[in-house]
Parts: structure tokens; sequence; C-alpha cells
């Protein structure tokens, strides 16, 4: 697709379905590189002309504020590798910044409550995401995001669509935060890499291979994946009858196995994945479980961590101790 063809689909897809007069809305204009359109006083960006590998777009065009990035206006740009996006922005269209293969780093501003679907598929180079106060997510909006490694899913977000993250195959740790309601199937097919899912109590409905599965037609395939979720839950449910492993969230400190206490068991997890990490491996723990290994919440675990998770177990032998998190505020 050529740029000029791009322009004019994209001001079509911009003014498509708006109800507005002559009076109030402008024709194709162009600003520094940014083709908009203007309609009920703010401004739609529906195309990029500059050659600036490092976008920046302004707060105000012409005078009204910049709320939205239109449909495809930045569809298949190999040149943009960062974008800054200003905090009046509120929605994000549909494929708009789809194939963008080079993009590193976008911002998603406070105000931004919509993002569309494709928004962002294929863009290979993209480091991370952080979706901030996001309501409305449209399905493939993430798809083949292949550089992202961690997902986390504000409960802002209602409902996860179809493919929402399918084929980000770097992400090792996806979470879903309280306030989720429903995932649907496929929502995250295709991440080979995932270790571990967190999904809240919130959730109530999860689709058939939403997440931990791989597809090659005609079949799916589980990956090795560990969900984390309250006891009773539909993540429970949904990890018993698909065959994943499920660990029972939120673990109390010092306690890494989610047996409800902190023991020895715990303090020789905790000085394995230590000696991992020292060495430059993996610790072969999940999120949550390096949040409880780090006993004296200095911000980091290591061996003195497991020497008082220890220490815990032996008084704790002889009866009378509290919980180990009692334990350590009393240190």
């Amino acid at each position: 697709m050529n740029r000029f063809f791009a322009m004019l689909t994209a001001c079509a897809l911009c003014l498509a379905g708006m109800q507005f007069s002559t009076a109030a809305a402008s024709g194709v204009e162009n600003e520094n590189g940014f083709n908009y359109c203007i309609e009920d006083g703010t401004v739609t960006v529906i195309g990029y002309t500059g050659e600036d590998p490092a976008v920046v777009v302004p707060e105000t065009i012409a005078g009204y504020p910049v709320t939205r990035i239109g449909n495809i206006a930045f569809q298949e740009n190999l040149t943009i590798t960062s974008v800054v996006l200003p905090e009046t922005i509120e929605a994000i269209g549909f494929s708009a910044f789809s194939r963008c293969k080079n993009l590193e780093t976008i911002n998603f501003p406070d105000r931004l409550r919509t993002i569309d679907a494709y928004a962002f598929t294929t863009c290979h180079s993209l480091k991370s995401i952080d979706l901030n106060q996001v309501e409305s997510l449209g399905m493939n909006a993430f798809q083949l995001c292949i550089a992202l490694e961690e997902i986390t899913v504000p409960g802002t977000i209602k409902n996860i669509p179809d493919h929402a993250f399918h084929g980000c195959h770097s992400v090792t740790s996806l979470t879903f935060e309280e306030g989720v309601e429903t995932i649907a199937e496929n929502a995250a097919l295709n991440l080979y890499s995932l270790i571990e899912v967190t999904i809240p109590e919130s959730v109530t409905t999860i689709g058939e291979h939403a997440v931990g599965y791989t597809y090659y037609s005609p079949d799916y395939t589980r990956v090795s994946t560990i969900v984390c979720g309250s006891s009773g839950s539909a993540a429970e449910r949904y990890a018993l009858d698909n065959g994943f492993d499920f660990l029972s969230v939120p673990l109390g400190l010092g306690d890494l196995n989610g047996d409800s206490t902190a023991d020895a068991n715990d303090a020789a997890m905790v000085l394995v994945a230590a000696a991992a990490k020292g060495a430059g491996a993996p610790s072969g723990l999940l999120t949550v479980q390096e949040t409880a290994a780090d006993a004296d919440k200095s911000g980091d675990y290591d061996a003195s961590d497991a020497a008082y998770i220890l220490e815990y177990a032996a008084k704790a032998a002889l009866g009378g101790m509290g919980s180990f998190e009692a334990y350590m505020a009393a240190r």
C-alpha cells in the first residue's frame, strides 16, 4: 500500500460513521508531517509523512487538542522506532501502528481508554507496554509483538478479546490484575515461552484455549505453564480442566511452595534460586515466588533470606511461634 493510498484510506476511516456538518469538520490537512482531520473541536491524526524515527505527537494541532490516533495512521511505517503520545490522547484506532516492525517504545497516556483491533499487530520490536488506565482492548491488538517478555493487564480492562496477545512468543509472565472479568478463547494463544500466568478471583469466565496453548492446525498443544490464582476460582478450574499445574496465591512471606508455612523446603528453594541467579542463570522461581523469597523485604533475595527462614523454622518446631511475617517484623 503506497502512502498516498494509505492517507486517503485513513481519512475515509476517520470520517466513517461520524455525524457532523460541513462547518464542523475540515478536510485533510498536514502540519509538521502529521496528516490530520478536525471534528467536533478535536484532532485525529490520520497519517504521518515525516521521516524522523523518533516521533513526538503534538498535544495540539491548529489550536485543537489531539485526542485520537486514527485508523491505519502509521501502518507499515518501517522508519519509526519510538513514539511519544501526548496526555490528550484518548483512543488509538484500528491497525494504527500495525506492522511498524521497528517500533521499540511507545507510551500510553493516563487518558487513553481505547486500543482498537490490530492496533499494534506485528510490531516485532516493541519491548514493553504499560496499559495504564486502558478500558477497551480490541481483538488481535498486540498480536505477534514478539519482543515482549512480560505483560500485565490492568483491571480496568474487563474483557480480554480473542487473540489479544496471540503469538507474543517471548512472553514468560502474563498477569491479569483484579478487575478483569473474562478472558476469551485463544486470547493468549501461541505464547511458546509462557512460564506463569496469574489470574485473579474477579475472572469468572475463561474461554477454551485462552492461555497456555500453542496451535498448529489441526492440534492444540499445552505449554508448560503454571496457573496462579485463588483456590476455588475460575483460574483453578481452568488449570484442573486443562492439566496445568496450579499455585494458590497470594503466597505468604517465606512460603514459596504454597503450603502455608515457611520451612526448610522454602529455604532450600531460596538458596538454589539465589545460586542460579548469581551464576547468571534463570532463578527457576515464579514472580510470586520471588516476592515471597525476599524475607527481609530488601528488594531482592539471597542466602541471608534463606537463613532467616531456617532460623524461624527451627524455632517454630519448638512451638509457640506466630507467622513468619510477624517474626520478621519483630526482628
